[in-house]
């Protein structure tokens, strides 16, 4: 039958994968919209998983969800550019001065940099993943769609719980929560977690394991209700990484094939370098959310400051010779004030919201050249800094009008202004002799736009909802960071896109579940591209614009619990991206048009399946199996590099008291250990090297849980 008409037939849906066990649709609130609504009944192509649902699949980072979610590719990434494509579109965020695409949002906080996205996820109540663009609702340069993380919220009731696990790679995990009143209308929780893991990748000259994990989170909230009209939410998080990860094995030996500083097996998990890749991180934010209703409608304000200091350090020859090495060092800080208005009069659902943002970000490139590469007797250091300050202000409008009970048509409106300077300066460039020093320069520019939408929404029943839609994505342009000369600016165009999609979600009372079907095309204008280019005998991520761009397919959900303590539940998505016009792509003059967009598979899906049942008394027996899939993907606009075709499977049984509320659990993820690359690319200095990141092995483990 093949991968794509077995999918559809079991999947000829959308929602599943995102619930817990027995989920009915009418259960399923998000707020996607800023306001409360049911699954069913929001018109956005939106995938939601619970707090239930993330404990049953033990996800502990975003890359645990690759797979599961219709439209969305997500690597496992680096301590900083984890790489998350939606509908074909994402950003590679090793230029500084580019923005994401996909927007990341922390209770309603929009996180500046990708960089703090892939921390330790723990005591959440809900992951909100909304595809297409979010303009008239969502912070800055949300154009491919938005991630929303919603933590929990402590209440009137003492709860909490814990988790530990070990695994293989002398992986061990510790994880807390607890929440409750401390008085009258005042509750507070406290919640931490602790992930080790040896590397995957073994460095044969310094012996040390590379891509581990070594980090620690935590996080405190304090809640004031002084009466029924008022909610006070105080938050604070700080997460820490130090890490060997960011390694690369040799694919193509290019130059050095045949000779003894070849290497042999790039599927070995093992690399001759002569420094370690080495990643630190360290993450902060405090938030103040204010809710009260006021006035037939409800004031929303939020609060926060926000930062984190990230740095590595790198080889990029790959061998055991001392030829070239580089790093970057990144400190983020940032301010944020949104205030929203909104509330029903008659037919009408209104908002009304203010947005300012402001970023500021220091950098510097950091490269050496050793002995080894035959210029210099000695290792030379090179230094690129940028600072680059970014004010962003906003004003939007979101309403729903129901013309009648079943028909309704929902608008939005965001105007964005948006302004960055860059300061520029390159000391003891190591290439001095082709490149020079460059003195400090100041750059900048700024760019306003109206992001539109609009939506008809026809509802024949309570549990069915038809609509069709267009809206209007942007994203700012800028400067690449590291490419700036005397005489060239490097500046790069802003990027739109207009969206059209069509979409159908029904809830499925007789089998205890939903099903949600979406269509879309997506046409883009000054598509912002990276790609590694040499420049000068110097490697550099160069940002440019594609000229247009397509990409249009379908994507489908289903849920079903059709007896009970059974859940199944399934995706499907087919992807036709291309670039529709992308000449002078190269400085050589290379022609992408008609290429396929990168981490675009054509087609992907998941099967899932959960079952529940009781044993003995209290005692529940737990068995979940799950296959997620993906045809070939290809890693750059030229498409001189892919991976063929995934499946990869998990599993995960235990038992659990509900009365006594402990739980024991073993769990596997890649049960097939797979190998499969996330990422190839060119070497950096070496002729005709290809170098290549590989997924994770086989992991497995046992978990002991306790809730009370």
């Amino acid at each position: 039958m093949g991968f794509a008409g077995g999918v559809v037939l079991l999947a000829l849906s959308p929602a599943w994968a995102a619930e817990g066990p027995s989920t009915q649709a009418q259960d399923i609130i998000v707020t996607a919209e800023r306001r409360e609504t049911r699954l069913i009944d929001t018109p956005i192509a939106l995938t939601a998983f619970t707090a239930s649902n993330l404990e049953d699949r033990n996800v502990s980072r975003l890359e645990d969800l690759a797979g599961f979610i219709p439209g969305v590719f997500i690597d496992q990434g680096s301590l900083r550019t984890q790489r998350i494509a939606i509908r074909g579109l994402s950003a590679d965020l090793n230029n500084p001065g580019l923005d994401q695409s996909v927007g990341l949002y922390v209770d309603g906080v929009y996180l500046g940099r990708a960089t703090p996205g892939n921390a330790s996820l723990f005591d959440l109540e809900r992951i909100e993943v909304l595809r297409g663009p979010q303009g008239a609702l969502y912070g800055k340069n949300t154009i491919a769609g938005a991630i929303n993380y919603v933590t929990r919220l402590p209440g009137a009731e003492l709860r909490g719980r814990a988790e530990a696990g070990y695994g293989n790679h002398s992986a061990w995990q510790l994880r807390g929560a607890v929440s409750g009143p401390l008085g009258s209308g005042v509750s507070a929780g406290v919640a931490g977690a602790v992930d080790r893991r040896d590397g995957f990748v073994q460095n044969k000259t310094t012996g040390t394991r590379l891509d581990d994990l070594d980090s620690l989170a935590a996080r405190g909230t304090l809640r004031f209700q002084p009466g029924a009209d008022l909610d006070i939410i105080l938050r604070a998080d700080y997460s820490r990484d130090r890490t060997n990860s960011g390694s690369s094995d040799v694919l193509s030996n290019g130059a050095f094939a045949g000779t003894p500083l070849a290497e042999a097996d790039p599927w070995d998990r093992e690399v001759t370098n002569d420094i370690d890749a080495v990643q630190n991180r360290d993450v902060w934010g405090v938030s103040g959310e204010l809710n009260w209703k006021l006035g037939g409608g409800k004031l929303v304000s939020i609060t926060a400051v926000r930062g984190f200091s990230w740095n590595n350090f790198a080889d990029n020859d790959y061998t055991i010779l001392d030829m070239l090495a580089s790093g970057i060092d990144e400190s983020q800080n940032q301010f944020s004030q949104e205030l929203r208005y909104g509330g029903t009069s008659g037919r009408l659902t209104y908002m009304l919201g203010a947005f300012y943002f402001h970023q500021g970000l220091d950098t510097q490139s950091r490269s050496r050249v050793g002995p080894a590469a035959g210029i210099y007797p000695a290792p030379v250091f090179g230094v690129v800094n940028g600072n680059v300050d970014t004010d962003s202000y906003a004003a939007f409008a979101h309403a729903d009008y129901a013309f009648t009970d079943a028909l309704s048509l929902t608008a939005g409106l965001r105007y964005t202004y948006e302004k960055k300077k860059l300061v520029h300066s390159q000391v003891g460039d190591p290439y001095a002799v082709l490149l020079g020093t460059y003195p400090e320069r100041t750059l900048d520019r700024s760019e306003d736009d109206f992001s539109p939408s609009f939506t008809l929404n026809y509802k024949p029943s309570a549990d069915v909802l038809l609509y069709a839609g267009y809206s209007r994505g942007f994203k700012s342009g800028g400067f690449n960071v590291f490419s700036v000369t005397p005489t060239n600016d490097a500046r790069y165009d802003p990027e739109h896109v207009d969206s059209f999609e069509v979409g159908l979600k029904a809830g499925l009372p007789s089998l205890g579940g939903w099903v949600a079907v979406d269509a879309f095309r997506m046409n883009y204008n000054n598509m912002q591209v990276n790609q590694l280019v040499t420049v000068n005998g110097v490697p550099q991520f160069v940002t440019s614009n594609a000229a247009r761009a397509r990409t249009q397919g379908v994507e489908a959900e289903l849920h079903l619990s059709p007896v009970d303590g059974l859940d199944l539940a399934a995706t499907y998505s087919f992807l036709d991206t291309k670039f529709a016009d992308y000449r002078n792509a190269t400085s050589s003059g290379a022609d992408y048009t008609g290429n396929v967009l990168p981490f675009a598979p054509r087609h992907s899906g998941s099967l899932a399946a959960q079952y529940t049942v009781p044993v003995s008394g209290a005692l529940e027996l737990f068995l979940r199996g799950e296959m997620n899939m993906r045809s070939r993907i290809y890693f750059g606009p030229d498409n001189a590099f892919s991976q063929n075709g995934v499946t990869l499977l998990n599993a995960r049984a235990g038992v659990h008291d509900r009365n006594a509320g402990w739980g024991i659990y073993g769990w596997v993820r890649n049960l097939a250990d797979r190998d499969y690359a996330v990422a190839r690319s060119r070497g950096a200095l070496v002729p005709g090297q290809t170098i290549q990141s590989l997924g994770a092995p086989r992991t497995l483990g046992v978990e002991l849980t306790f809730d009370f």
